[in-house]
Parts: structure tokens; sequence; C-alpha cells
């Protein structure tokens, strides 16, 4: 086979297996990546992955360092900042539980320290693109416990820097026959010393040059030119890095944080994205193909225990951690669940360590098979976060001593609150703060039922009642004194807790007026006919508002946009 036939054979079969694996998956509500690794376990064991391997390892790596680059874009260091001053500390300190937790058990079943070491650092990180995606389909992005994982993640993503740094150098002492103590040490605060001085000076010379050089090529008017010159930005930075004994995707990561803090950042990133993605595929599908699925599957045991340790070790120290820095029970469960599968990183890792002869064939396996399996169990375990919750709290949750209950949470041990013909609003974010501001303006009595402790704090200092506490728990909206209130506003996208706050509200006040809002218009008959009396969805308000702006600018009468604002309504199910 001619060397033109095989490349255009092996790009569309992995091509194919991309597209039926990532069908599959978003079938069964999974995230894409476990669709093309899945396809590709298949393709690779049925033997028909017949490909030119030397092409599609080039592909994949170039997929990796444009990973790794637009992760440093959606980062920025104006960023890190803020999240140095509130849970920088608990990652960095969850990060360090975690790998040597992990390092300890990964010994003991008998692996040695390189390896283990490589398996443990994969473990520590967990998968930004995944959680993030279910954050923003899920409407959730906004919430208290995901600001705290966005955040989280991001710190994780940092770390990154440190661990490519660290682990080569490692693996070199390990195959270094002078590896004295003191040597060892010096060797590893030099890399680290290198890492810090090569990421200052491109820091210092980056910031201006790319910035004026990006902007100067942006001037031209030309996207190909723009993509270019960002190829190019990515090329020198890796090419840099690796000159330097550091790993070029490390350098490419390090470029993509200083154009994050450039005016171009989301230009570059919506012009590299395409490129990324294409090449970030080929990688996760040729994961698959190169997994030695007979081997795994003799060692299921092994391996869906490390799945499962890998899970609960970091859900238990987030969970801690989250709960010593005061946060409710919902948001630390919820937080812990969204971090408990592996990194993207943990697949790039195990492909740097084979490179670098730090991981055998076997061991670059089990962690690939590690970071898969975390990503299927864990997605969807995440995505029925708040149901999980729910049956956390009826079942291990309220046995568990709180170690780290606040202040606000003492309430219940009080009757009630003391205000009656009020309203009640069950979340403060975007929605909420409105109709409060509204209700404030109008002089009517409300109260507020939040699990924000920034929220709760804001309200009280000004002199607006408030509750700290989940609005799912019964007792919470009993204290709240719902029995006694003429309305409720449910301003919580999800769809579990509303069906929890609805239940309890109608037990206590069967005359109450609900009013929820929703993301999804399929919810709408559904929450009416658990008793809600008015469902709004924002997306539906925000179209009406532009229909009559625009029915207004192109002439027609105010009892024409009536009339057709009213077929809508009727039509969406409102009127």
């Amino acid at each position: 086979m001619s060397p033109s036939l095989s490349l255009i054979t092996t790009l569309l079969l992995v091509f194919a297996t991309a597209i039926v694996g990532g069908l599959i998956a978003k079938t069964f509500k999974q995230s894409p990546i476990v669709g093309y690794i899945l396809g590709g376990c298949i393709v690779g064991a049925l033997g028909i992955a017949r490909t030119n391997h030397d092409v599609v390892e080039m592909i994949a790596n170039i997929g990796v360092t444009l990973l790794l680059f637009t992760l440093g874009v959606e980062f920025s260091f104006h960023r890190l900042r803020a999240i140095l001053r509130t849970i920088a500390w608990a990652t960095t300190a969850q990060i360090v539980f975690s790998l040597l937790i992990f390092l300890i058990v990964l010994m003991f079943m008998g692996f040695s320290l390189l390896p283990a070491l490589f398996i443990a650092a994969a473990g520590a990180l967990s998968s930004t693109a995944v959680v993030v995606k279910v954050l923003s389909e899920r409407g959730e992005l906004d919430t208290i416990p995901g600001e705290v994982t966005v955040a989280w993640l991001v710190v994780q993503d940092l770390a990154v820097i440190p661990l490519m740094v660290i682990l080569p150098t490692f693996a070199a002492l390990s195959t270094s026959t002078s590896g004295m103590l003191m040597g060892s040490f010096g060797l590893i605060v030099l890399s680290l010393g290198k890492a810090v001085l090569l990421l200052g000076i491109v820091v210092a010379l980056g910031r201006v040059g790319i910035a004026r050089a990006l902007s100067f090529v942006a001037k031209s008017g030309s996207r190909e030119l723009f993509l270019l010159a960002t190829v190019g930005v990515v090329c020198i930075a890796a090419t840099t890095t690796y000159v330097l004994g550091l790993s070029a995707p490390l350098g490419a990561f390090i470029a993509g944080l200083l154009i994050a803090d450039t005016s171009q950042n989301h230009a570059v990133f919506a012009e590299i994205r395409p490129l990324r993605d294409l090449f970030a595929t080929v990688f996760f599908v040729t994961i698959g193909m190169v997994l030695p699925i007979p081997l795994l599957l003799a060692n299921w045991p092994m391996i869906a225990g490390l799945i499962g340790i890998v899970m609960f070790v970091k859900w238990f120290v987030v969970m801690g951690l989250m709960r010593y820095l005061g946060y409710h029970p919902k948001s630390a469960f919820l937080v812990a669940l969204a971090l408990t599968q592996m990194s993207e990183f943990g697949f790039i890792l195990s492909t740097e360590g084979v490179r670098i002869g730090a991981l055998s064939q076997m061991h670059a396996a089990i962690l690939g098979a590690i970071t898969f399996g975390t990503i299927l169990v864990g997605t969807p375990l995440f995505s029925r976060g708040h149901d999980l919750y729910a049956l956390f709290t009826r079942t291990i949750g309220n046995a568990i001593p709180r170690f780290f209950a606040t202040k606000e949470e003492e309430f219940l041990g009080k009757p009630s609150y003391p205000i009656e013909h009020h309203v009640v609003i069950c979340g403060y974010g975007r929605v909420g703060k409105y109709v409060g501001r509204a209700l404030l303006m109008a002089k009517i009595p409300f109260l507020v039922v939040d699990y924000n402790t920034a929220t709760v704090a804001s309200l009280k200092e000004q002199g607006i009642p408030v509750v700290f506490g989940d609005p799912a728990d019964k007792d919470v909206l009993d204290y709240a004194q719902v029995d006694l209130a003429r309305a409720i506003v449910i301003a919580i996208p999800d769809r579990h807790t509303q069906e929890l706050i609805i239940g309890h509200v109608l037990t206590l006040n069967k005359n109450i007026k609900i009013i929820c809002r929703t993301h999804h218009e399929e919810d709408q008959p559904y929450l009416k006919s658990l008793g809600v009396h008015t469902v709004i969805q924002p997306e539906f308000e925000a179209a009406i508002s532009i229909a009559e702006r625009l029915l207004g600018e192109y002439g027609v009468e105010e009892e024409g946009i009536a009339g057709k604002v009213s077929r809508l309504k009727i039509e969406h199910g409102m009127g």
C-alpha cells in the first residue's frame, strides 16, 4: 500500500471510529471522550486497526500539544490571583494528600516507585473538560458548587507545570547510577528552578511581545494569517521548552497562559479550537486502539479496585476540605463528586511516561484504563449529583458527625423565623436577586433561603431576612415559615431539587402559590402536574422580549404585538 493511501485509510478509520463512538456516547449521555476511547478499544480488539501508527502517533502528539495550549488560553493569571485568596491552599492540599495516598496504595499492591508515582500523580487531578461540560449543560456554572468546582479545576490545571517537570526528573534519576540523595534533591530543585526561570523569562518577554505580534497580525483582517501566527506561537514555545530539556506540551501550556491575558485570547481560542478538537480526537481514539484489552481483562479486579479507590479517596478528601472551609454539606458533596473522575492529563502522562522510559506498555495501559474507568463511572454519577445527595442525606449522611458545622446551621434548634404573609425565594443567584430587588422596592416582605455563605453574609449586612440552608430540606423550609407564606419562588435550575422543594412546600402549605424557573421546555407540564402555578423559562422570556422589540421596529402596532405574544404563550403552554 502506498504511503498516501495508507495515510488516507488510517485517518478514515480513526475518524469513523470517533464519529460512531461519539454518537453512541451522546445517546447514553456520556462524554464524547468516553465514546472515542471505547470505539478505539473495539477497533483495536477486533484487529482491524492496521493503521499507519507513526502518522497517527504524530497527529496524536500534535493533539496533546494543542490540548494543553487551549487549556492555558482558558486560564488567566488575573483569575489565579482571585482564586489564591479562596481555595488554592485547599486544592494544593487535596493534590498532595491524594497523591501520597495513591502512592502508598499502589506500592502496597506491588507497583514499583516510578510507575506508582506517575499513576498517583494522574489520579490526583480531575477532568476539566468533562466537568465543565456537564455543569454547562445543567446550567449550574453560576451556582456556588459550579463556581468552586471550576476554580478547583483551574488550580489543578496549573499543577500540571510542576508535575511535568518533576516526574521526568524522577525518571531520569531512576536510570542514573549516581543517584545520591543530595544529588537527586539538587537535580529536582534545578529542574524546578529551570521551569520557574523559563516561566519568568517567557512571561516577561511574551506578555508584551506576543500581544503586540498577535495585534499586528489581527490588523491585517486575515483569519488565515491569524491562525498561522497562533500556531507559530505554539511551535516556538514548545520548541523552546524542548531545547531546555522540558516537555514540548509544557511550552504550549505556558504560551496559552500568556495569550489568556491578551485582548486576542477569545479570537485565538476560536481559531485554534477546531484544530485542537480534530487532533485531540485522534489522540483519544488511538489511546483506545493501543490498550491491550485481553491483558486488561485478565487484570480487571485490580483495575476495578483502583478505580474505586481513586474515586472514593478524592471524594473523601475534597468533601473534608470543603466542609473545613465552611461550605454547606450539599455544596461540599457536589464539588467532591464532580472531582472524582481523573483528568485527560492521565492519557497525556501515560504517553509521556512511555516516551521517556518511565512506564512500560503495561503500566501505561493500566493508567489509561483507570483514567477511562473513572470518567466512564464518574460522569453519570456527577450528572445525578442532586439525587445522590438526597440519598446520601437519607442514609449515612445524618449518621456522620458534623465536625465542621457552621453557625448558620444551628438554626434548626429554634422554633421558626419571625415572619409571615411573605414571599420565600429559594436561591439568590442571577434570577433570585432581581426578584428580591423588585420585592424590596415594592416593600413586599420576603425571605431568602440559600446555602452560599457569601450570599448569606451579604444579605445579612443589608438587613434582608435570610436563612442559611438547603432549600430542599423540609426543616429549613419549615423554619422559613413556608406554612405562613403567600408565595414561594424556586429560582434553582436543578429539577431534582425543584421536585423536593415542591413536595415539602405543599406538605407545609397547600394554598401557597409556587413560581418555578426551568431551563428545559419539556419540564413545564411535569412541574405543573406537581402543583406549580407558574413555570418561567428564562430563554422563552428572552425570546418574547426580543420579539416585542423586533416587531415594534417593523411598525407592528401594540395590539398586534400583544396578540402575537399571546399566541406564542399559548403555544408554549403559558396561555
